[in-house]
């Protein structure tokens, strides 16, 4: 009997080619499964616990620790945390850096959500309820935890620091937690801190104290957000350390506001290339389509001068002609006299504070439109 070999060996090829696509076929699906990222475990939040059964507190030292929220957890990125607060009807959250598995609350920070979020009553001694909120973003997944209760007793709110820095490369004085740049009380707002600036190409995060590396720090709630993003957090003792990123160098102006829902805001700032005065104290009058024009600083193009007569009489600072709605510089309060150093913006004119003049004169008006102050000197 004579045996066929090419068809022997045609038969071996094929087994070689099914073998072959078989094994492909598990690489493939092995390969899908290893994309499919797991589930980081443990996610269930069983009990948490509080640092103090019952918090009283002391609106004198706002940066001292008033309560930590803690819950058994592996510190994983993938899982973030929400603390849930509620007294009644009422509820606050609050994010808590990506990581962590525990949220330490200052006086000032607690007393705040406490009074203006939750409508607890100062000096009275009221319950709080605290539960856990865990959730995996990348998978729309989320666990509770079980709730538990403490006792609080609100003090009077105000705004938890007097002073705030900044600091980073982005900024004039740089890595230098000694000697940081100081933000500037908003004179409308207790709760708020301005910090307008030419800033350099780089990062920076906002201290309460200075000398010491150690202290809380405003941070974003990510590294480098998007700088129209607006969420920010007290981060206590620094860490993690998250900063703000200036990618292009130039004027800026930003808003940090502390209150029970805090946030923050960093525009680039754009000078107006002309600026009037407007007001019965000022030659024009008050004729918006023919103000009296300021002189801008040459190699300044944020200061605008002028030099001549004022009247008794009042006067504000438009940003264009020809109309009442525009944007105006005006004083934080009306009837403002030569004293004042503050020259606060309003959008479209909503608020129509004026500088008074009480002595007629000649006079020097300096003013900067970055940094929004005014001089007014009467020669």
């Amino acid at each position: 009997m004579k045996f066929n070999w090419n068809i022997r060996l045609s038969a071996s090829k094929q087994l070689g080619n099914i073998l072959l696509w078989g094994v492909c076929l598990i690489m493939v699906q092995s390969c899908s499964k290893e994309l499919d990222a797991p589930t980081p475990l443990p996610f269930e939040i069983t009990d948490i616990t509080a640092s103090a059964d019952k918090v009283v507190i002391n609106p004198s030292k706002p940066s001292e620790d008033a309560l930590t929220v803690s819950w058994p957890a592996f510190s994983n990125s993938m899982i973030s945390y929400k603390i849930i607060l509620a007294s009644g009807e009422q509820r606050d959250s609050v994010a808590v850096a990506s990581g962590a598995i525990s949220k330490r609350f200052t006086q000032g920070e607690l007393n705040t959500i406490l009074v203006e979020k939750l409508k607890m009553t100062v000096n009275i001694e009221s319950k709080l309820d605290i539960t856990v909120l865990g959730l995996i973003p990348s998978k729309t997944l989320s666990t509770t935890s079980k709730t538990i209760s403490i006792q609080v007793v609100p003090g009077p709110v105000g705004a938890a620091y007097a002073s705030l820095w900044v600091v980073g490369d982005a900024t004039p004085n740089g890595w230098n937690i000694e000697n940081p740049n100081a933000m500037k009380k908003d004179p409308t707002n207790a709760f708020q801190f301005k910090f307008n600036e030419v800033l350099n190409a780089g990062d920076f995060k906002i201290p309460v104290a200075t000398g010491n590396w150690g202290t809380d720090f405003f941070m974003p709630l990510a590294n480098h957000p998007k700088l129209s993003e607006t969420g920010v957090q007290l981060v206590p003792g620094g860490n993690p350390d998250y900063k703000w990123n200036i990618a292009t160098a130039g004027a800026y102006k930003i808003l940090l506001n502390i209150s029970a829902t805090p946030f923050i805001t960093i525009k680039p700032f754009t000078p107006y290339k002309q600026i009037w005065l407007v007001g019965d104290a000022v030659p024009s009058g008050w004729t918006i389509d023919n103000p009296t024009p300021m002189v801008p600083t040459a190699g300044n193009p944020y200061e605008f001068t002028y030099t001549g007569s004022l009247k008794v009489g009042e006067f504000k600072i438009p940003t264009a002609t020809g109309s009442w709605d525009g944007d105006f510089f005006m004083p934080p309060t009306n009837g403002e006299g030569t004293t004042g150093k503050d020259a606060i913006i309003i959008a479209e004119g909503k608020i129509d504070n004026k500088w008074k003049i009480t002595e007629a004169g000649t006079y020097k008006i300096t003013f900067n439109q970055l940094y929004e102050t005014i001089s007014i000197v009467k020669n």
